[in-house]
């Protein structure tokens, strides 16, 4: 078949140059292969509505060389950097990847191995939980108990790769590519910039013109195109205050089993949504010391969900399904091989809602149904009709 089955972990919010470089390299690294990559859908890691919906994302991945787009579900992808390397690896891991590349920093795989060694040892843990109970946030505890070893966004991510790969067993090779040109906060350098700088282009107040030729040269051709045409329905987190805040009231004596809500934070969470009609002055009310800005925004959005620790035990070891957002004429191919491997029933890959009975069992379908659940909540903000999947590129 295949001589390389290379994963990749993504989100492309938006796609950009970095994002094609990282394509090419793996074309120019690994002879006769195929692209799988696993992309956060409709909900992104930092805590925030993906900038356009998971079906025009893949059509963008699709246009420009990826293979075969799984979603990685919302009780993956807005969740701690551990939780989502863990549920991203396994995904890639069903679908019998042989290697996966990632971006990174520093570029040194046998360091981040060592690092991610040591941070899975119980000397390590222990050190973590004394500088977390001084009231460190997670990142500055992390750093601390690793003596003080500073590690960019990229690298953290790979870290969590290595550790999931190492603590599954799983065969499958790590391999990183020098991130190109600029960090994940940097601003542009030679026609390549950071998502996070595009999206603060977009969401500025200049018109519509000036935003879209600030961005015009640091992404793709088809990328612009789709940028474009979904210009207005742009949403951020802010868009979800009024139901995020309705929430909050609700279910304020059930907010203590929602996932990574610490004791008190609660209470902090129901008189301030009490007491603030702004998103910002509620935020900056809510946000301590101890808590990243990224970690209050998933809190918020799994307050939204319904997305408790009860949930996140169950999917954290094992995928609930596969499912396939779209997938080119080579991805297709390598998917009817996969039917014919005896375990292909226990992969439990998803190419549309038929037969999703005959697929999962009843707590799988009730985990594909609260995923489900979470994009009709971001439809609410951003509408976009729900095509179905899977999107095919024909050659």
């Amino acid at each position: 078949m295949f001589k390389n089955v290379v994963g990749l972990i993504v989100e492309y919010n938006p796609f950009h140059n970095g994002h094609l470089h990282h394509i090419q390299e793996i074309d120019r690294l690994f002879d006769n292969n195929i692209k799988i990559a696993v992309m956060s859908g409709d909900f992104v890691q930092r805590g925030e509505p993906s900038l356009i919906n998971k079906f025009e994302k893949t059509k963008i991945a699709l246009s420009q060389g990826i293979d075969i787009v799984i979603e990685l579900p919302t009780f993956y992808s807005t969740q701690s950097a551990e939780i989502f390397a863990k549920g991203s690896v396994n995904i890639l891991a069903k679908l019998s990847c042989s290697h996966i590349v990632f971006g990174s920093e520093s570029n040194d795989l046998d360091k981040l191995k060592r690092i991610a060694t040591i941070s899975m040892t119980k000397e390590f843990e222990l050190s973590l939980r004394e500088f977390l109970a001084e009231g460190l946030s997670y990142p500055t505890a992390f750093s601390k108990a690793l003596f003080d070893e500073k590690l960019s966004s990229n690298d953290i991510l790979a870290l969590e790769y290595l550790k999931a790969i190492k603590s599954t067993n799983s065969k499958i090779e790590p391999y990183s590519i020098q991130r190109e040109k600029t960090g994940y906060y940097d601003d542009e350098k030679d026609n390549f910039s950071s998502a996070t700088y595009i999206r603060k282009i977009l969401s500025g107040n200049e018109k519509k013109e000036n935003k879209l030729n600030k961005i015009k040269n640091l992404v793709p051709k088809f990328s612009y195109k789709i940028l474009e045409e979904n210009f207005g329905v742009f949403s951020c987190l802010s868009d979800f205050y009024d139901l995020i805040k309705y929430n909050i009231i609700k279910n304020h004596s059930e907010l203590k089993n929602i996932q990574d809500l610490e004791v008190g934070l609660d209470n902090r969470l129901y008189r301030y949504s009490l007491e603030n009609l702004s998103f910002d002055e509620f935020f900056n009310k809510v946000l301590t010391k101890r808590i990243t800005i990224s970690r209050l925004q998933r809190i918020l959005l799994h307050s939204l969900f319904g997305l408790t620790e009860t949930i996140t035990e169950k999917v954290k070891n094992k995928v609930p399904f596969v499912k396939i957002l779209g997938f080119s004429t080579k991805g297709q191919e390598y998917l009817n091989y996969l039917k014919k491997a005896e375990n292909y029933n226990e992969r439990k890959i998803l190419t549309s809602n038929r037969n999703l009975k005959e697929i999962l069992n009843e707590e799988e379908i009730e985990l594909f149904n609260f995923n489900e659940l979470c994009s009709q909540i971001y439809r609410i903000k951003s509408n976009y009709i729900n095509i179905g999947y899977p999107i095919i590129k024909k050659d």
